[in-house]
């Protein structure tokens, strides 16, 4: 779901091409600042130099716009598992992120033939709306994440979609909307260099942000829960529209975060060498909190589900009391219209119709029978 939010500050001034949708910052030995684009590239391909990916040729040979990679001379390398040694001469290269906003051709171009990602993970980023995932490429990492916030103006949850390219030197962040999560984790990063100092840390960061902002939206849908069950139980008429609206919120939330678990749990089998073991028990932290976000979803769409049923039921409950009352007084009447209906036939010989006390008479009859009935239907609590 692609909903807008309001405008929102980016990252700020950092090494950009027209139209101010990429950006590159780089560690140097005065911490972590923006960099020029070109410097952004020298820093990833001398981080890329050991292990090249390998050449990606789609069914037909190779297309326009497909960059001609060289094939590595053992292109499964990196797929193998367990971590790999550096060698010297690449033992100092430093950390670069590049971000990627509003991806267009130009920029689909850019990360296929200068980043040298698969094209179809690239066709991902342009196409969106992808279920999170992780895919492993020869060298990097391609993960798709959600963010959710709350859309102000329409008082609704809002899912942006961020994808996450991470090899050994580099973190590549691509997206459409204004990521607040993106700036917070660069902010820590220009201001503690000294924490995230390899690509792991700072996709262990970035997830971390994303997930630990599910618990405001966790809290946002737990008070409207809360209202919906306070108007069902207090004998209130809630909207029904309401109420299967929040639901289908809230199934959409999970359909979110639900694969980010798998996502989560699918990284700590696998034994990612350039993410480091050491981050294994952070990122088991935040599989951790994608468990008990999906949890919590799981708990407020059960008592949605109860207060929907609840609503029902007093709607049945409220429809069976006023049949019964109209029923009560549908009896009241039809007693009255009898004895009127009696002394209304033709008939020449019937005593009470010339008899002086005779009208008297019948509209006491009626009147005795109704309040009669209209006593014994309040006793039974009909009325």
């Amino acid at each position: 779901m692609r909903a807008e939010l309001p405008a929102d500050e980016h990252f700020e001034a950092g090494g950009e091409t027209a139209g101010a949708r990429i950006r590159s910052y780089a560690e140097t030995g005065a911490g972590c600042h923006s960099v020029a684009l070109p410097e952004a590239l020298r820093i990833f391909h001398a981080g890329n130099a050991l292990h090249p990916p390998a050449k990606h040729v789609p069914p037909g040979g190779v297309g326009a716009g497909t960059a001609a990679w060289a094939e590595s001379a053992d292109p499964d390398a990196d797929a193998r598992p367990g971590p790999e040694p550096e060698p010297p001469e690449h033992a100092n290269v430093p950390l670069v992120w590049i971000d990627v906003e509003r991806p267009g051709d130009d920029e689909a171009a850019f990360l296929r033939d200068e980043l040298r990602f698969h094209p179809l993970a690239v066709e991902d980023c342009l196409r969106g709306r992808q279920r999170p995932k992780l895919d492993r490429y020869p060298g990097y990492y391609f993960m798709v994440l959600y963010t959710a916030h709350l859309n102000g103006d329409r008082k609704r949850i809002a899912l942006h979609e961020v994808h996450l390219f991470v090899g050994r030197h580099y973190v590549v962040t691509v997206h459409d909307h204004p990521i607040p999560e993106l700036r917070e984790v660069l902010a820590r990063w220009r201001s503690s260099p000294h924490e995230l100092r390899t690509s792991g840390a700072v996709a262990h960061a970035l997830i971390d942000a994303i997930v630990d902002d599910y618990f405001p939206m966790l809290d946002h849908f737990a008070e409207r829960v809360d209202e919906v069950e306070a108007g069902v139980f207090a004998a209130q008429n809630a909207n029904m529209k309401h109420i299967l609206g929040l639901r289908r919120e809230l199934t959409l939330f999970r359909k979110v975060v639900g694969p980010e678990r798998d996502l989560l749990g699918t990284l700590l089998r696998r034994d990612v060498g350039f993410l480091g073991t050491e981050l294994s028990l952070y990122f088991q932290d935040v599989h951790d909190h994608a468990m008990r976000v999906v949890e919590e979803i799981d708990t407020l769409r059960d008592l949605l589900s109860v207060a929907l049923e609840g609503q029902l039921s007093m709607s049945s409950n409220q429809l069976n009391v006023t049949m019964r009352v109209m029923a009560a007084w549908s009896i009241i009447l039809m007693a009255i219209t009898l004895v009127a209906g009696i002394y209304g036939m033709n008939f020449h010989i019937m005593p009470e119709l010339a008899w002086h006390y005779g009208y008297a008479f019948a509209l006491g009859l009626m009147a005795f029978i109704g309040v009669g009935l209209i006593a014994y239907f309040r006793h039974r609590r009909w009325i």
